[in-house]
C-alpha cells in the first residue's frame, strides 16, 4: 500500500467516528422526530394525492443542514488532507426536494425506496488521487476490517464515463448516512461532466411548483405528521 491509500484509509476512519459521533450527538438532540430510514421510504413522506412533502420531513431535514453547517466550521479535514485534494459540501435544500421528487415521479418506484438510499450524501465529501486502483484488494480488505467497527461499505460505482469509488456512513438506522467519493486525477474532468448530466436528467418541468407548495405547507405547519 502507497502513502496515499494509507492516507485515505486514515480518512475514512475518521470519517467514520465524525459520523458515528455527530449522528448520535444529533438523534439524542432530535430523537423524537427521528425516524428508521431504512423502514420508511419516499412515499412515506408525500401528502397522498397532493405531491407535497411533509411539513415535518422538511423540518427535520432543515435541522439536519442547520447541524453540519456547525460541524463543518471545525473540521480541518481540507488543511490535514489537502494532499489529496479533499473538499466537501453540504446537500442544498433545493437538491434534497429535487432528487425525494426525482425517486417520488421521476423513476418507476413511485417512492418505494428507502430514505436512506435516496438522501445517503447530505454531507458529500470527496478526495482527487493520482493513479487511484477502484478494485485494489488491498483497500477493499481495509475497508472490510473497518466495518467490524463501524456501518460503512465501499462501492466501486464506476459506470460508463463516470469512474469513481463511494464509501458510505450508515450508523444505525435513524443516521443518515454520508458519502465519500474517491476520484482517479485523470477522471476528473470527464467525472465531473457525468455528474452535471446525471443531475440534469432529474429536472422536471412540475418539481418547482410542488415545491412551491411544499414549502406553502412549511411555512403554515399543515404539512401533516410522518
Amino acid at each position: 500500500m502507497s502513502q496515499a491509500y494509507d492516507k485515505i484509509c486514515k480518512l475514512i476512519s475518521a470519517i467514520c467516528y465524525e459520523h458515528d459521533k455527530f449522528s448520535q450527538a444529533y438523534l439524542d438532540t432530535y430523537e423524537d422526530s427521528a425516524l428508521n430510514l431504512k423502514k420508511k421510504e419516499v412515499k412515506d413522506i408525500m401528502i397522498s394525492d397532493h405531491e407535497i412533502i411533509k411539513y415535518s420531513f422538511l423540518q427535520l431535514i432543515q435541522d439536519y443542514l442547520d447541524q453540519l453547517g456547525n460541524l463543518v466550521v471545525d473540521l480541518e479535514y481540507e488543511y490535514e488532507y489537502e494532499d489529496l485534494d479533499f473538499r466537501l459540501r453540504i446537500k442544498q435544500k433545493d437538491s434534497i426536494v429535487n432528487k425525494i421528487y426525482h425517486y417520488k415521479f421521476g423513476k418507476n418506484e413511485e417512492g418505494k425506496v428507502p430514505l436512506n438510499k435516496c438522501l445517503n450524501d447530505l454531507l458529500g465529501l470527496r478526495i482527487i488521487v493520482n493513479s487511484f486502483d477502484h478494485n485494489c484488494e488491498d483497500f477493499k480488505s481495509i475497508c472490510e476490517n473497518l466495518k467490524k467497527d463501524y456501518k460503512m461499505t465501499k462501492i466501486n460505482s464506476s459506470k460508463d464515463k463516470y469512474k469513481a469509488t463511494h464509501v458510505y456512513f450508515y450508523g444505525n438506522n435513524k443516521y443518515f448516512p454520508w458519502e465519500l467519493q474517491i476520484w482517479d486525477s485523470s477522471d476528473s474532468q470527464q467525472n465531473e461532466t457525468s455528474h452535471k448530466e446525471h443531475k440534469s436528467k432529474r429536472e422536471y418541468i412540475n418539481w418547482p411548483q410542488m415545491y412551491a407548495k411544499s414549502n406553502e405547507y412549511e411555512y403554515s405547519k399543515k404539512g401533516g405528521d410522518l
